[in-house]
């Protein structure tokens, strides 16, 4: 008989005081103004024998490299779990605080700080609370939620995935990893939310009172509820981007999970480990940063000519957002210091728990390029894990390339990063015994 499996969870609170910047889009004026819903730190350590794993959920648009080094950092000194155990990842909710610096503006140190600090608090009362447990591993198809939004086109992949954690038969614990951009609310809202993951963790707990859900956003880069990434960057509104639609998000991917963990069996003799590789990723051949300046310095020119001379709405929107791809480009090169070079290696780490892989990837990556790496172990349940472990920006497949667009545009990696990053992915989740 295998070494038994114990599980920890913890809550901490996060929200920031209002008027602090707001992460997500370009055309958000203002900071925030009120609190729909709280923002919230969850944590789950796991213990089998002398082999830990800690999963950190964080409602934030993105987690910086340097946010998860200090978070890695601090859990590890004061749990004396090895950081490299350690997989820190946000639900990429475009309703909470600047974490980073994005389009000239810069994130405030104390409350990133303050986000290291809480997270770091909910891990030492995880660990803390360690208590053995069994679990279940399941997933769920949830169709008409998440849409292609380059083409509107419903998601190829509407899988909820799930992993419950039962002490005796009370769900204490759950991570729910479901591929979709967590902007159901868009630039106009100026009050902070975690938007549908929120909505989905109460409807657990609604089920499974005291429930931690931890969610976990996939490969959700080019996946939305149906429109224009180009439009939102632009600010242009729509009406069904509302607190009801993530509401109804939420509902729907909740009780598909509290569905699915009845339905599900349990796992025998369930292991846990923890494995890293690196993939070499091909860069573009990009502009120096003085470059980019001088040709957002054009643009910026050129729009306000358009502007006094009374131009068409279209013609203005062309320029301004040819502006912005420009403005994320510069900010992903000097994020990644990688003027000059043409190649990148980008870390990944993966999470076995049973059956189940949680591949932790620090960028967003295409719901495409997701599938194949799932699709290299059909005898395992593989979470793509999104926005882990660092913001390295879009990862698009070939297709996206051919197409162009906002992903391409700002993207640091060249049309053949895909196929490279597939391969490196899938010999690392290949790497655990079946």
């Amino acid at each position: 008989m295998g070494e038994l499996l114990m599980a920890g969870f913890a809550v901490e609170k996060i929200t920031p005081p209002l008027g602090v910047t707001m992460a997500g889009y370009a055309a958000r004026k203002g900071g925030a103004t009120g609190v729909h819903d709280d923002l919230y730190a969850h944590v789950m350590i796991l213990k089998q024998g002398s082999q830990f794993a800690v999963v950190i959920s964080l409602d934030l648009e993105e987690v910086p490299d340097d946010l998860v080094k200090a978070i890695r950092e601090h859990v590890s000194a004061d749990t004396s779990i090895p950081v490299e155990a350690i997989l820190v990842a946000a639900t990429h909710t475009h309703s909470g605080p600047l974490v980073g610096s994005r389009l000239g503006e810069n994130a405030d140190p104390a409350v990133v700080e303050g986000i290291r600090k809480a997270t770091t608090i909910a891990a030492v009362k995880a660990a803390g609370d360690l208590e053995t447990v069994r679990i279940k591993v399941g997933s769920a198809s949830v169709r008409d939620v998440a849409k292609n939004r380059r083409s509107l086109e419903p998601s190829p992949d509407p899988e909820v995935n799930f992993i419950g954690f039962h002490v005796d038969t009370q769900l204490i614990g759950c991570v729910v990893n479901f591929p979709l951009h967590a902007t159901v609310l868009g630039a106009e809202n100026r009050l902070y939310t975690a938007d549908y993951p929120g909505y989905l963790r109460r409807t657990i707990q609604e089920r499974h009172p005291g429930c931690c859900t931890l969610f976990l956003n996939g490969a959700a880069g080019n996946l939305n509820i149906g429109y224009s990434a180009d439009a939102s960057a632009l600010g242009e509104r729509f009406d069904f981007r509302t607190f009801e639609s993530a509401t109804e998000v939420g509902k729907k991917l909740g009780t598909a999970v509290v569905t699915g963990l009845d339905a599900a069996d349990w796992v025998d003799e369930p292991i846990i480990e923890v494995r890293h590789n690196q993939v070499p990723l091909p860069l573009k051949s990009l502009p120096s940063i003085a470059e980019l300046d001088g040709s957002i310095a054009q643009l910026t020119r050129k729009m306000n000519e358009l502007c006094v001379a009374g131009a068409s709405p279209t013609e203005v929107s062309e320029v301004e957002i040819a502006t912005v791809y420009l403005k994320c480009l510069k900010d992903s090169m000097l994020r990644r210091g990688i003027e000059g070079q043409q190649e990148l290696a980008m870390p990944l780490q993966a999470v076995r728990i049973g059956p189940a892989i949680l591949l932790a990837i620090p960028g967003e990556l295409f719901v495409e390029l997701g599938l194949a790496v799932r699709r290299s172990r059909r005898d395992m349940h593989v979470f793509i894990v999104g926005y882990a472990n660092g913001a390295w920006g879009y990862l698009p497949n070939r297709d996206a390339f051919d197409q162009g667009g906002y992903e391409v545009q700002t993207s640091i990696f060249d049309e053949n990063m895909g196929e490279a990053l597939v391969r490196g992915a899938s010999e690392l989740v290949s790497s655990f015994a079946g």
